[in-house]
């Protein structure tokens, strides 16, 4: 909006007219310039790296068990997607940068039995403003960036990820039993495996992979150590 055309409108403030003519342009102003735009899913996108070694979704760390069903799902709402949306053509879905060349995308193909196809594009043979989490179609030769296909998948994607949290919620809590005896066995970048000596599953003894243990117990706990869980938490058991 050019300044000196301001100027002039607050001069006259006074003049209804103006006065109207003011804020309509200062609105259409404000909107084009300031405000984002809700329809662009490159712009809004939330989008989460479900192959990450040690992954955490706002700041929760996912177990393998829920990583590995996210995966699984999301390559069904994918699926489904492509099957709802068939006559636009082939669908894309960019899910990773390639860990051989940061300057191309992975990008899997969403038809029915193809789902574990992969291909990699280096960014200059995709659209502009691609970015992972992008759904695309293919045109003729080219891609094409589907935005409504991105925020439809993203939608989904990301309200199956909180449910996928909050059943890992309950089920962890649900492994905890008060006065079960616990066994300890790996441990990594703050989790720990537990093995239930009170819950044999078979032949077998169940185990957890727990992601709330007490930090002050995780830095000195080994392989072999026992632990009681008793009132909410995890004690050293002797």
């Amino acid at each position: 909006m050019n300044l000196d055309l301001v100027n002039d409108l607050f001069n006259n403030l006074k003049e209804k007219n103006l006065v109207q003519n003011f804020i309509k342009e200062l609105s259409n102003y404000l909107e084009k310039n300031l405000s984002t735009n809700p329809e662009n899913p490159v712009a809004n996108n939330t989008w989460n790296n479900l192959l990450a070694e040690n992954l955490e979704i706002d700041n929760k760390k996912i177990i393998l068990k829920y990583r590995n069903e996210m995966l699984l799902e999301r390559a069904n709402i994918l699926q489904n997607y492509a099957l709802k949306t068939k006559d636009k053509g082939e669908m894309y879905y960019i899910y990773a940068v390639n860990s051989n060349n940061s300057n191309s995308f992975n990008l899997c193909i969403c038809e029915s039995g193809k789902n574990h196809q992969v291909i990699t594009k280096s960014k200059e043979e995709l659209p502009e403003d691609v970015t992972l989490g992008s759904v695309l179609r293919k045109n003729d030769m080219d891609f094409v960036l589907d935005q409504e296909g991105t925020k439809c998948v993203e939608t989904e994607i990301n309200r199956m990820i909180k449910e996928k949290i909050e059943e890992q919620h309950e089920y962890l809590d649900s492994k905890r039993v008060e006065g079960h005896i616990y066994e300890a066995d790996e441990k990594y970048s703050g989790r720990i495996w537990l093995y239930d000596l009170n819950n044999k599953e078979g032949v077998g003894i169940e185990g957890i992979e727990e992601v709330e243990f007490p930090p002050s117990l995780y830095e000195t706990v080994k392989k072999g150590d026992k632990f009681i869980y008793q009132n909410g938490e995890y004690q050293k058991y002797e």
